[in-house]
């Protein structure tokens, strides 16, 4: 007990019997209400047809379209980011070389941010949150491209941070990001350079760049471990995924083995919640890789793997549900022309199985890059 009520124990246990007393005779006291459950969506745009759908995810992974999905926008995204709580959505796009910011509310419904839409010195072709959502790191395509960093207001409204921007090296004119969880480093792939450029992040948002290294064919899509000790990189032209160990200070280390082979054009890489399980579709060769995630960072196929995936589609993005029972595969092409997302369940030993339900239809056209975003 506190030193203050040493003195006074008698007090005290009268007090808390008279509290007693006092609430047997009010009777039981009434159970909380639960607060409601708040709506889910799986957000994708697609590249070439100026649209973000957003489906609304039921617990049993059932896909329904928001009303008025799609929702209108630039031309040529090439990426999509969402704030940690869903509700904040920016999207750049290469055409008009701009960046468009969107809320979103419970109904699914998209509405653009005041003050959220902003130009950038050349087309964008990536943008990254901040862990904390308080920055917004966009990669601007050319020879050399660069990062430009905008602050991020509560109400999502960007404006530049005022750091100078840095120069992505070698042939960048279509670099992917991806900003660590612990937001103290930036990494840029560079789709035609074939390097990863990696710079710390300091105050203000000022980047320092660390060095740039060689790496396979075709990297896109950096993706991380939960834990940050990760970084994966998906190789197009190499057919496999490369893995890394992330030094304190920044430095990336080949895991074990690496590179890893997918069996197709790996398009991507997405760790599990827990970080024990890696999943790449395969953009050709019709399949989804799936990998256990070794303490040293090295990849094991996982049982069957890798894992079809119904006819006429074109792997684009996997999106995890948090449960770790559902997986949703977004094409980047289909035989129906418009995008459709295909929901499977993970097994215990993280195999894949096909719902067997119908594909959804998002409305929307080639969704290429990391377009893709399920809400938690």
């Amino acid at each position: 007990m506190p030193r203050p009520f040493r003195g006074n124990r008698g007090t005290t246990t009268t007090l808390l019997a008279v509290l007693l007393c006092a609430l047997g005779a009010a009777g039981p006291a009434a159970p909380a209400s639960a607060a409601p459950e708040r709506p889910r969506f799986l957000i994708t745009a697609g590249t070439a047809s100026l649209g973000i759908s957003v489906l609304r995810v039921a617990r049993d992974a059932t896909l329904t379209p928001a009303p008025g999905s799609p929702f209108p926008t630039g031309f040529g995204v090439l990426s999509l980011v969402a704030s940690a709580d869903g509700r904040t959505v920016y999207v750049p796009h290469a055409g008009d070389f701009g960046v468009s910011g969107y809320r979103l509310d419970d109904n699914g419904t998209l509405t653009p941010i005041p003050g959220a839409a902003v130009t950038v010195g050349g087309p964008p072709t990536s943008a990254r949150l901040s862990p904390d959502g308080t920055v917004l790191f966009v990669v601007v395509g050319g020879v050399p491209g660069h990062v430009e960093s905008f602050t991020v207001a509560p109400s999502g409204a960007l404006t530049p941070t005022g750091a100078s921007r840095v120069a992505v090296e070698g042939l960048s004119a279509v670099g992917m990001a991806g900003v660590d969880p612990s937001g103290r480093f930036l990494r840029v792939a560079t789709y035609i350079g074939d390097t990863v450029s990696s710079y710390a992040v300091g105050a203000g948002a000022a980047l320092t760049p660390l060095g740039t290294q060689t790496v396979r064919f075709g990297p896109v899509a950096p993706g991380y471990t939960p834990d940050g000790r990760f970084l994966y990189v998906s190789n197009e032209f190499g057919f496999d995924v490369s893995g890394y160990a992330i030094a304190d200070d920044g430095g990336l280390t080949p895991t074990p083995g690496s590179p890893y082979p997918t069996g197709g054009v790996p398009h991507g890489a997405v760790a599990s919640a827990d970080g024990s399980r890696l999943y790449v579709p395969n953009a050709v060769g019709s399949s989804i890789a799936g990998f256990a995630v070794g303490a040293d960072g090295a990849l094991t196929p996982l049982p069957g793997s890798p894992y079809p995936v119904p006819a006429g589609t074109m792997p684009g993005q996997v999106a995890l549900d948090p449960d770790g029972r559902h997986l949703y595969l977004v094409d980047v092409l289909t035989a129906q022309i418009t995008t459709r997302v295909h929901t499977y369940t993970i097994g215990p030993d993280g195999a894949l199985t096909h719902t067997g339900r119908d594909p959804v239809d998002t409305g929307v056209f080639m969704s290429d890059g990391p377009v893709a975003v399920l809400t938690r």
